[in-house]
């Protein structure tokens, strides 16, 4: 139910916990499913407001063309010494590929890389 421009205005500026306490006087507000309620609403509140927030800022955003972006995607790579003693360094095959890109570092040309 939408409420009506009326019930906006008496709840204008009201938290939760008040406008349960002023349309329900009859309500304990020391009782424990009270405050468990508050504590509900009160999760309820930030999200509508973090929601409110992040509206504000719903400015056109280019991920591809924007200098605001700092690092692009990079898929997962991964560095181990397989069985051979190897220097293996591995980045996960993208969804397009048929398999990971592996680069093997044998022993001996290790040194060159330090």
């Amino acid at each position: 139910m939408k409420p009506t421009p009326k019930q906006l205005e008496l709840t204008a500026g009201m938290t939760g916990q008040e406008l349960i306490l002023a349309t329900a006087p009859n309500i304990d507000p020391e009782s424990p499913a009270f405050k468990a309620s508050v504590e509900k609403l009160k999760k309820i509140e930030i999200a509508e407001a973090a929601t409110a927030v992040l509206a504000a800022d719903n400015e056109e955003f280019d991920w591809n063309t924007d200098d605001a972006v700092i690092l692009r995607e990079q898929r997962a790579t991964a560095v181990y010494h397989n069985k051979h003693g190897d220097l293996i360094v591995r980045q996960q095959a993208a969804w397009d590929d048929e398999s990971d890109t592996f680069v093997f570092n044998y022993p001996r040309k290790l040194q060159r890389l330090h």
